[in-house]
């Protein structure tokens, strides 16, 4: 199963939209003499169309004494929801905003020529909207929505439907000249619908918890994956990529949603190690053991130590470690890398574990390095956070990319070492110490 086309659902999975969608919505209540309805409530009503968004605003704003018995609820309704839409087509971007990394995501998807759709039940001449003001609509093609016509003249239906998944897939190999099958999907969503509608289809299926749909609807759906944000995918979209993927690591990391390297990333400290004779390694943050694996299969002389502090991630770096039969090369130590005395020196050490203790972890291990080695350190974009805040709106992410930016500050006035960035992966930087002359 090659997945070749990445479809993604809307409101919660590429844009955080929910405010707007609330404003607009009470808004329209409050020009119909209707009481307005609390914002959250509001964006727990999204997910399967503006009209029954605003049929169940209605409900709540009468505490459900409203309903489409009668001509006259008929008449209001179509007036609020005409309002709304009225509303919201002219103010679709006010608070609204991409989620972390999903420009980047959408870049690299574009880069390995996967084909990229938007599958909607919000109006796709609105998503348009949105999409070109936040400067990502040329990465998609093709968008289909409540608006999108199918053969015989009739618009598709709405998700849970999997009418626009068939239109999808018949247009693209239409346009295209390509042949895709229902296993050349994946479908991307925040939302119960979305799951429904891709499993139905016959496609793999990714939920997203940070989205703004009801979160406990949609993992009740058992989708294939599951991630916080849909830019976590992108670590894997090679694997996803191969018929014939037998890498178990990669696997497990991706069920198990364990942190690791960007391909990009880790490709270019491969490539640094080749290139520089690195012999030793110390890492900081092992994971299930997918870097130091990489790391130490370079060649048989490498060898690398590395520390994690997380009982289940240590067990399993040690099972993959065994199984790939690098135990003789490869040292695990099970601890916490701020206390724990590791002796000896290393050509390179390698920093990707508590980005909030990235300062503390470079003070302590410089003293282990060899001279001419260096520091590396992973994430230092942190899904483009770093580099525009406004990507984030949970508190205590905001503080960690404060954190992080703390750091690359203390990298840049480094006197003892000098360092360069590279926008690699997520964002790495090389430090070495000052000759001094």
């Amino acid at each position: 199963m090659s997945i070749q086309v990445y479809t993604f659902d809307c409101d919660g999975t590429i844009i955080n939209s929910g405010e707007d969608i609330a404003d607009c919505v009470n808004a329209a209540l409050k020009r119909f003499g209707y009481w307005e309805v609390a914002t959250n409530e509001l964006i727990s009503f999204t997910g399967d169309g503006a009209k029954n968004l605003v049929l169940r605003a209605l409900a709540r704003s009468t505490k459900n004494r409203f309903n489409l018995d009668s001509d006259y609820n008929k008449s209001q309704f179509e007036q609020v929801y005409k309002y709304y839409l009225e509303l919201y087509h002219k103010n679709p971007v006010v608070k609204t905003h991409l989620y972390a990394g999903i420009k980047e995501l959408l870049r690299v998807l574009k880069a390995k020529d996967k084909k990229v759709v938007l599958f909607t039940n919000k109006p796709e001449s609105i998503a348009a909207r949105i999409f070109e003001k936040l400067g990502i609509l040329e990465y998609f093609d093709l968008m289909v929505g409540p608006e999108t016509k199918k053969a015989d003249g009739n618009p598709i239906d709405l998700k849970p439907s999997t009418d626009g998944l068939e239109f999808a897939l018949s247009e693209l190999n239409k346009r295209f000249c390509t042949s895709y099958t229902n296993d050349n999907f994946i479908m991307i969503g925040d939302s119960d619908v979305d799951i429904i509608a891709g499993k139905a289809f016959g496609c793999k299926t990714v939920g997203l918890r940070g989205g703004i749909a009801n979160k406990e609807k949609m993992l009740a759906q058992n989708p294939d994956l599951c991630f916080s944000v849909a830019s976590e995918i992108e670590k894997f979209i090679d694997m996803l990529s191969d018929d014939k993927c037998d890498d178990f690591i990669k696997n497990y990391a991706m069920q198990n949603e364990v942190p690791i390297m960007q391909d990009e990333g880790s490709d270019f400290i491969c490539d640094y190690i080749k290139s520089h004779g690195v012999k030793s390694v110390l890492e900081i943050g092992t994971a299930i053991g997918y870097s130091a694996i990489r790391f130490a299969g370079l060649a048989s002389d490498i060898r690398v130590t590395t520390i994690e502090l997380d009982d289940e991630r240590y067990n399993a770096a040690v099972k993959n470690v065994s199984e790939k039969g690098l135990s003789e090369r490869i040292t695990l130590i099970h601890g916490d890398a701020l206390t724990a005395e590791i002796k000896g020196s290393f050509d390179l050490i390698f920093i990707d574990a508590a980005k909030a203790q990235y300062t503390k972890f470079f003070e302590k291990y410089k003293a282990n390095l060899s001279e001419g080695g260096v520091i590396i350190s992973d994430n230092l974009s942190f899904h483009g956070m770093v580099e525009d805040l406004s990507l984030t709106h949970n508190y205590s992410t905001k503080k960690l990319v404060k954190k992080i930016r703390k750091y690359i500050d203390f990298l840049k006035t480094n006197e003892e070492f000098e360092t360069e960035f590279f926008k690699k992966g997520d964002g790495i930087s090389v430090s070495r110490k000052k000759v001094r002359s």
